[in-house]
């Protein structure tokens, strides 16, 4: 018996199959659809936090102190009492000159402990650690907190575990327990020991030098002693810092009458002045705060201010900032590369490969989410040629938010679409 296609069990039956066959046509579809977005280069996403940015300006110049110069009252071969870099006082025994002809020998053999005793002084100072100055290792210790906090802020893994070394190294030396310290510090007085039998071993008159003020010491003579006039600081021109360019560093090794040996460096005040693109320096005018880094000396940031601008010259001016703050060997340094610092921004920071502009002008990004493209407004605040900081604003409509994935490279990215 065939049955009717009228019959209402055939009819229902064949219905069924015809959705079936529709839904797994769909399914299909679907699916083929999903590989072929899948088959696609999958895009690349990074997950927002917190971060900094600089507005800084690289330059180089020159470090520029009041300096009260001693010149040798006599020929001869110099041992410096004072270590570089110390606070000394007026009337302080701060050299000796060994008159007349040295041994050759021992004049060596002095000259190689006086070397490696700076090389000690100046591990001491590179620490940021001025022994017996409880000052200036609070003030380290305050400083070093603040980076320790600012790399983590920054996820900069490497600066916090330099900054983490420095805190406990000089936890331990106020505590007196750093073993490295102390072999250092009994290893420097053995050598001091011995240059002290060693002078004594000289049949030379001696001559001691006497410190007319108080002071920062240091024997770094470089021929730039009173080249700069701090006096009228306005006055160090872009053709003045020209000049300097051209001026060969000299080094004292030993003593001839009436020429310089050692220096007396006020430590209350210091600068440093740079020839700069005077369109670099729009907005900043005298009496402005800014922020000043010397990559050779350390990664720290001192406070500062602009101290003086000159006049125009073929596009660049020259410009002086001053500075109390105490920066490891700034006292001996000279030429130096700098950074000029304006401003520290802080916010989301985002890939600058992420930022993308809209058809209706909106300035953004795409996160991923739930494997959906979906857009989120940003409003930059700074940006570099790798990052930009986004302000953070939970109030802002279809803003973006603290570890949103962030998509930074795909092709075709728009609302809803779905991603790999």
């Amino acid at each position: 018996m065939v049955k009717s296609d009228n019959d209402p069990k055939n009819r229902k039956r064949k219905k069924k199959s015809y959705l079936l066959k529709i839904a797994l046509f769909l399914v299909l579809c679907t699916s083929l659809y999903i590989l072929a977005e899948m088959s696609k280069d999958p895009v690349r996403t990074e997950v927002i936090r917190y971060g900094t940015l600089e507005d800084k300006i690289s330059v180089e110049g020159y470090a520029i102190r009041r300096e009260h110069v001693i010149n040798a009252p006599t020929d001869g071969m110099i041992s410096c009492v004072a270590r570089e870099g110390e606070r000394i006082s007026k009337f302080d025994r701060i050299a000796t000159i060994f008159e007349g002809k040295v041994d050759e020998n021992l004049q060596s053999r002095i000259t190689r402990i006086n070397e490696k005793i700076a090389e000690y002084e100046r591990n001491e100072m590179k620490s940021g650690l001025v022994l017996g100055d409880a000052v200036m290792m609070d003030t380290v210790t305050a400083k070093t907190v603040e980076d320790i906090i600012k790399s983590c802020y920054d996820r900069n893994l490497s600066k916090i575990s330099t900054y983490k070394n420095d805190l406990e190294r000089i936890v331990t030396q106020r505590s007196g327990t750093e073993s490295a310290k102390t072999f250092g510090k009994s290893k420097k007085e053995e050598l001091i020991e011995e240059k002290r039998r060693l002078e004594a071993s000289a049949s030379s008159a001696r001559v001691d030098i006497i410190a007319p003020a108080s002071g920062v010491f240091s024997s770094a003579i470089d021929g730039f002693e009173g080249f700069f006039d701090v006096s009228d600081r306005v006055l160090i021109t872009p053709e003045v810092l020209s000049k300097a360019d051209g001026i060969n560093p000299i080094k004292v090794s030993s003593a001839k009458k009436g020429e310089p040996i050692v220096k007396i460096v006020d430590n209350y005040e210091w600068y440093f002045a740079a020839a700069v693109d005077a369109k670099s320096l729009a907005g900043l005018k005298v009496g402005d705060y800014i922020q000043l880094r010397f990559p050779e000396l350390s990664d720290r940031l001192l406070d500062a201010n602009i101290d003086a601008i000159s006049e125009e010259q073929s596009g660049k001016v020259g410009v002086v900032i001053s500075c109390g703050q105490y920066d490891d060997n700034i006292y001996s340094a000279r030429r130096l590369s700098a950074e000029i610092v304006r401003k520290t921004y802080g916010g989301f920071k985002v890939p600058k490969s992420a930022v993308r502009v809209r058809d209706d002008g909106e300035r953004g990004v795409y996160i991923k989410k739930d494997s959906i493209a979906a857009f989120r407004r940003i409003e930059i605040l700074h940006s570099s040629d790798e990052y930009v900081i986004a302000k953070e604003d939970n109030k802002m409509k279809n803003g973006l938010l603290l570890y949103d994935e962030v998509i930074i490279s795909g092709s075709g990215i728009e609302d809803g679409k779905f991603i790999r």
